[in-house]
């Protein structure tokens, strides 16, 4: 199967529900905590995956795994929206992940054509020309969360390529769930309703389920390079799909930014 192939099978799925996810994001916030929201993504995921599987993948590297791809990002990500006055732009700084995953790569060895850095360079410019505007210290929690996701989506591709998904991702809940619940007096509030619990558990489904179902089969069929790449569409996604939801409409910094990210990836993606 070509590259192309692979990637509409497995990395436009994940544009598409990770974009998806951050309205979604917006409306849940409004009756829960970030640190809550964590919780319930990663108790649902578990939840879904055991009762597809029934088995779990146990083990020292699907436990760090768990550690770096799941307690860390999100965790990052929910202390840099605490801290940011603008939390949407801190899950734009996750998104610097390829740069990180670029240089990582890099060091332990990774041959990357000249076509290919340029791309992720390029990329990474333009999902973050919004965000340097107005930097702040939530801001550097989201740069701290893609290092700790570039971090985890290496290490999955070096050392757990041939693990079952849907174990590993069950397995993954298990074990950072504990940790993810001691993180939750963090900024804490919660109401009660249908519309909360309903809104939590699609948001749930969407972004821990087929979110991270689909990356990591992105990873393991691309190369962490790649879907790397790849994964900055998210952003550009959620771009159009928050205009869908709220009639917001990017700004100039943001389009021009959009269109930068595309070019990165395509010249990535036929490097």
């Amino acid at each position: 199967m070509s590259s192309t192939t692979l990637f509409v099978k497995w990395m436009i799925p994940v544009a598409i529900v990770w974009g998806l996810s951050y309205p979604l994001t917006k409306l849940v916030s409004e009756y829960s905590s970030p640190m809550i929201i964590s919780v319930v993504r990663v108790a649902v995921g578990f939840i879904f995956f055991y009762s597809l599987s029934r088995s779990l993948s146990i083990g020292v590297k699907q436990f760090i795994n768990g550690l770096l791809n799941f307690v860390g990002l999100l965790t990052f990500l929910n202390l840099g929206v605490y801290f940011s006055k603008n939390p949407g732009l801190v899950a734009v700084m996750i998104y610097t992940q390829p740069l990180f995953i670029l240089v990582i790569e890099y060091v332990l060895g990774t041959r990357i054509r000249t076509k290919g850095i340029v791309g992720i360079i390029l990329g990474v410019i333009g999902i973050t020309a919004a965000a340097f505007v107005s930097f702040d210290l939530g801001l550097f929690f989201g740069l701290l969360g893609g290092l700790v996701w570039a971090i985890g989506t290496v290490y999955y591709r070096r050392n757990l390529l041939k693990e079952d998904i849907v174990k590993l991702n069950a397995s993954m809940a298990l074990t950072s769930l504990p940790i993810l619940l001691i993180l939750t007096p963090i900024d804490f509030h919660f109401t009660l309703s249908l519309t909360a619990l309903s809104l939590l558990i699609i948001l749930a489904l969407i972004a821990q389920v087929g979110g991270f179902f689909f990356w990591f089969n992105a990873v393991k069929y691309l190369g962490s390079i790649k879907a790397g790449t790849g994964s900055l569409l998210v952003p550009v996604t959620a771009y159009v799909l928050s205009y869908a939801f709220f009639r917001t409409i990017p700004t100039p910094i943001e389009i021009i930014g959009s269109a930068i990210t595309l070019i990165g990836v395509y010249l990535t993606m036929t490097s």
